[in-house]
């Protein structure tokens, strides 16, 4: 018999819970998307390989998520949907005078707040909403490299804690809790010459065992041990800098599950999930001083065993 466990993905980040129910109701055995998802997708943009000097910086990201269909396996819609989020992200970064390796050495807390409304017609119109936080993430070594004016680089281990309000029988609260630690190896390089800006963040994600999840079905449906599959994704950006302070381009990600998971130590699923997005960002950073902000809007493609649909990034960096 086959075990249907499917979660939600926000590119952003994503709804495990309802995406379960969704696939089970309508039938996507074999389709399963990846349970881990902590990451939001593009997040990160312009000069995203560049450490800055020694500071304390505050970074505050700003993202409302909306998706309106449920894909399949093969990419097809299989339900519609309407669901929203509005996250806050708060980052404070702080990068030291010292080096390690040639690099400069630094370490950052992520404190994730997030509003969840989500409505689903295929499931009874089911229509739920929460709000509250989500888990904390960390990195206590921070590692950046300025190889020369043109070429940057920044290595890190991302840890994502579970101490969100993560509870099982409520699907609002499944938003950005996911009640597993993700342990996250962090690449990312910018290239900056004559106003042009190559950047790339690369990731790949660590799961552990979320040890309280409810399996979807009738009411007594089991609570099972789901171990997420693997991930690998991607936040890119070019862009061009004018005199003015204003940088704009393109900017983009993509996501692929890269193991199956597993439920109570077993494989669950013969499907992977995957997106990719693509969009525009402008930045505006005035006489490149303590204070910049970046607005994005991204559009879906190719996604399979998720959820999908448009996602608007605003972010704000100030340096203390």
């Amino acid at each position: 018999m086959n075990i249907v466990i499917c979660t939600r993905f926000i590119h952003t980040i994503c709804i495990s819970a309802l995406l379960s129910l969704l696939i089970a109701s309508t039938g996507l055995a074999g389709g399963l998307p990846g349970s881990g998802g902590h990451y939001p997708n593009g997040a990160e943009d312009f000069m995203v390989g560049a450490l800055p000097p020694p500071g304390t910086y505050l970074v505050n990201y700003m993202l409302l998520v909306q998706k309106d269909s449920l894909k399949n396996n093969s990419g097809s819609t299989a339900a519609d949907i309407n669901f929203s989020v509005f996250a806050e992200v708060p980052r404070l970064i702080y990068v030291s005078p010292y080096s390690l390796f040639g690099a400069s050495l630094a370490a950052q807390v992520f404190i994730p707040y997030y509003s969840a409304d989500l409505t689903a017609p295929a499931l009874g119109n089911l229509n739920v909403n929460d709000k509250g936080m989500g888990d904390i993430i960390f990195s206590p070594l921070v590692l950046g490299w300025h190889f020369s004016p043109e070429l940057h680089a920044v290595a890190a281990l991302d840890i994502w804690a579970p101490t969100g309000n993560y509870d099982k029988t409520n699907l609002a609260t499944q938003v950005l809790s996911k009640n597993h630690w993700t342990f996250e190896p962090v690449l990312a390089v910018s290239y900056l010459k004559d106003g042009f800006d190559a950047s790339i963040k690369l990731m790949y994600d660590f799961n552990t065992e979320n040890d309280d999840y409810l399996m979807p079905g009738p009411p007594g449906s089991p609570t099972v041990k789901l171990s997420p599959g693997q991930e690998f994704h991607m936040d890119w950006a070019l862009g061009y800098s004018a005199k003015n302070g204003l940088t704009g381009g393109l900017v983009g990600y993509n996501y692929w599950q890269t193991t199956d998971n597993e439920v109570n130590g077993s494989n669950a699923s013969d499907g992977k999930s995957q997106v990719g997005g693509i969009g525009v960002g402008l930045k505006y950073w005035p006489k490149q001083g303590p204070f910049s902000v970046t607005l994005k809007q991204y559009w879906e493609y190719n996604a399979k065993n998720m959820p999908t649909g448009p996602q608007s990034v605003f972010k704000i960096i100030y340096a203390f």
